[in-house]
């Protein structure tokens, strides 16, 4: 048994369990030394030794997550202060972004008020947002500006994507945004650095791209060659996405193997005409080591990516091992450097860049007997192309459970556009992308052609990735899975993976287990009976709530959505969260009025998921035109609520009652839908955004039944006459939705007070996030 995969597995289930088991330090650093001193006076690869080794090593890593997100005094000073500030620190990257926007990290130093200078010993990095790109910024210059210091944070969503936790990560602490680029102060920083060299030969190449290219070429060239992925448009994005080729236009190991291809071959004309340096020592064993520092000025250059700083780390351990001639198996190899990787930085286990790229080399190494016994007898022009597809095929595989944990997208397509874009992109673009880049400093008018060039190779992949996404069947497609679904799709994959590196009955026995353990998984998904729950979802300064039954069927109220064009509520959080929660249908979608924080996040939702109702208070056409092109493509069935209480059949043992009101004077807000249901004793009322109006003519036609749960209207406002509300249904406990320190100040602080005073207890997601309420015999539940 070999340690390095033992020691790999006992960190990756240690970080991975820490976020749901953390353990005591005081008692769990004395255990995990002791069982490593126990594994290490073993010295015997015995099946015990290695379970002392496996569980010290997972002690270890389990308490070494929390290290990694340890607060800063200072940033939750900032925080809580929630006062402009004044910024000062020093540029350590400049980032560029989709529709010319760009971020600066930087090394913060000063924090000042208009009163006092706030001393700070330790800096901290942050990520400063601009909307527009900032001309002659460079690392090492000092910046200043006036801004609100956030800490990064979730909006506290089942399956939200752990954005706090990528950017700790990248040793990002706090996050601030800054609308207007000439309020930044620039003072130039020092005359040379190898930080800022780079920053401006990257800015000039920068400049001569896009001088030379139509915009969305210049994109594709930047992102090919620059390492500027995240300048792309979000169409493009979706393109790549859809059908799996997002990996070719993010710099990698492709782009580095290339590189080091193209120079080991320069530098081996130029070697064999030395015959001392031939009897001196062979090529093999001295050039690779010379095309380290190219390398390295290349990942540097590009960004220092994930996946770029792996292949580096393998090219350098290879040449090492060529000059010393040694052999290492290439899994050892690889699982050698992901380990080190994780002891240095542990939140990389989180990365999706990490895992992807770690994953996708994994399996390139798992079925490399294929080509190399398989293919080995086939003719060069058969033999090159099925290696490319089944190069494709393994990194697909090894790839797929984690693309779905993290993206939640299915590219069908992928290994047939692989197999046509691969070969243009790495043999035509790219090549024409780096000597553009080699030649940009001396002969700038053949670079440009250079760039000509791989952006019409770009253009026409690109355009290729599009048609086939277009044919029936291959369009990419959207799951979202639960964990568990997750977990059932990884033992699938896993025996395809290892069946190549098996022999004779371990086979068959790997095999078997398999079918059993994804068997067991699948049979573990079957749907139970539960209770009458209500999720209000965490979707910042807007509102969404699903309804489930005891029949699995479930109602979406509402789809939140931000006034930003930039963050898709739906796509981000509403359908990770159905997805978590187990929802792959949605019985109906009730929209209480077309407000943007009440209906954005609908788009994305009736795209992807199977609706069969759709329920509004307005007519089919005076809703938003992206919805009723959907409800009518989707053929979802649409009803138009009456006035009055309006009972539905959405149920099959409850019956949920909708009330409308009407009148020519009223606003949207007061024209929200209300919905009431009633389970046992457990009377349930969500009331929209209603307002004072609103609410006077509810209370004026009466309700069906008993309230002991209450949404308060209008997100807590103070001008919805919730008072009133309160007093005629004196419900046990409110719920509210509003976002994290929003700039209305809900829920009002005079609504606060009136529900102290009257003893009801509130939720509400801005600080408790998606909150869960469920109907039992003792009344309504709640938890956060």
């Amino acid at each position: 048994m070999q340690l390095v995969p033992v020691i790999f597995a006992a960190v990756v289930a240690g970080l991975w369990s820490a976020p749901y088991l953390s353990l005591a330090a005081v008692l769990c650093w004395p255990l995990s030394a002791t069982l490593l001193l126990a594994a290490y006076l073993l010295r015997q690869r015995t099946v015990f030794a290695m379970a002392l080794l496996f569980f010290g090593c997972s002690l270890l890593a389990n308490l070494l997550y929390p290290l990694q997100l340890k607060s800063n005094a200072i940033v939750d000073r900032a925080e809580l202060s929630s006062a402009k500030l004044g910024i000062s620190g020093i540029v350590v990257s400049v980032g560029q972004r989709a529709d010319e926007r760009s971020s600066l990290d930087l090394r913060v130093n000063a924090l000042k008020t208009a009163d006092e200078d706030w001393p700070i010993t330790e800096p901290f990095l942050l990520r400063l947002f601009l909307d527009q790109q900032p001309e002659g910024v460079l690392p090492d210059d000092r910046v200043t500006f006036a801004g609100r210091v956030r800490k990064p944070r979730l909006f506290g969503t089942p399956g939200e994507f752990n954005w706090p936790r990528t950017l700790a990560s990248q040793g990002v602490q706090a996050t601030a945004w800054l609308k207007d680029v000439t309020q930044l102060q620039v003072e130039p920083g020092v005359d040379y650095s190898v930080g800022r060299s780079l920053a401006v030969w990257k800015n000039h190449a920068r400049g001569v791209i896009n001088a030379s290219l139509a915009t969305e070429q210049a994109e594709l060239v930047r992102a090919l060659v620059l390492g500027e992925g995240r300048s792309l448009s979000d169409k493009t994005r979706r393109i790549l996405a859809a059908s799996g080729i997002s990996h070719l236009f993010a710099i990698s190991g492709l782009h580095l193997g290339l590189l080091a291809l193209f120079g080991y071959r320069l530098l081996l004309v130029v070697y064999r005409r030395f015959d001392r340096l031939l009897l001196w020592q062979p090529p093999q064993r001295v050039l690779p080591l010379l095309l380290l520092p190219a390398l390295l000025t290349y990942l540097l250059l590009t960004g220092d990516a994930v996946a770029t700083r792996r292949a580096f780390c393998l090219a350098f351990v290879a040449a090492l091992l060529l000059l010393w001639r040694r052999q290492v198996q290439p899994l050892r190899l690889l699982f050698s450097l992901a380990l080190i990787f994780l002891l240095i930085n542990p939140l990389l286990l989180w990365q999706p860049s990490w895992q992807l790229s770690f994953a996708g080399a994994a399996g390139i190494a798992l079925w490399r007997p294929v080509w190399q016994d398989l293919l080995r007898p086939l003719p060069a022009y058969l033999r090159m192309p099925l290696g490319l597809l089944l190069v494709t095929v393994a990194a697909t595989l090894a790839t797929l459970p984690l693309v779905m944990l993290n993206f939640h997208l299915l590219a069908p397509v992928g290994p047939l556009a692989n197999l046509l874009c691969v070969p243009l992109v790495a043999m035509l673009a790219l090549p024409c992308g780096l000597v553009g880049l080699l030649m940009l400093p001396s002969l700038p008018f053949l670079a440009e052609y250079c760039f000509l060039c791989c952006g019409y190779v770009l253009e026409f992949s690109l355009a290729v990735a599009a048609w086939l996404t277009g044919l029936p069947g291959l369009a990419g497609q959207y799951h979202f899975l639960t964990l568990q679904e997750s977990l059932a799709l990884f033992i699938f994959v896993l025996p395809l993976l290892l069946i190549w590196q098996l022999k004779g009955n371990m086979k068959k026995i790997l095999l078997a287990c398999s079918a059993l353990f994804t068997a067991l998984s699948m049979w573990g998904l079957q749907p139970s009976a539960q209770a009458i729950t209500l999720n209000m979802l965490s979707v910042g300064q807007g509102e969404s709530m699903l309804l489930n039954n005891r029949h699995q069927q479930a109602i979406l109220v509402d789809g939140g959505g931000l006034y930003s064009d930039r963050f898709d509520v739906g796509e981000r959080l509403l359908a990770p969260a159905l997805g978590s929660l187990g929802v792959k249908k949605l019985t109906a979608v009730v929209l209480t009025h077309d407000h943007p924080d009440h209906r954005k996040g609908l788009h994305f939702i009736l795209e992807n998921f199977a609706v069969e109702q759709f329920w509004s208070g307005a007519p089919l056409l005076d809703l938003h035109p992206e919805l009723q092109q959907l409800i009518v493509e989707k053929g979802i069935r649409f009803h138009r609520v009456a006035v009055g209480w309006t009972a539905t059949d959405l149920w099959v043992d409850n019956e949920i009652l909708l009330f409308r009101a009407e009148d020519p004077t009223f606003d949207k807000n007061d024209g929200s839908l209300v919905l009431y249901l009633q389970d046992m004793e457990n009377g349930l009322l969500l009331t929209g955004d209603l307002a004072q109006a609103g609410v006077a003519v509810l209370l004026a036609a009466g309700f069906p039944g008993p309230v002991s749960l209450l949404k308060l209207p209008h997100h807590g406002s103070r001008n919805s006459g919730t008072e009133r509300l309160l007093d005629f249904l004196m419900p046990q406990s409110c719920l509210v939705s509003a976002g994290y320190k929003n700039r209305y100040r809900l829920p009002a602080k005079e609504l606060l007070a009136q529900l102290e005073t009257r003893k009801i207890k509130l939720l509400r997601t801005d600080l408790q996030g998606t909150i869960r309420a469920e109907s039992t015999l003792q009344g309504w539940q709640l938890s956060d």
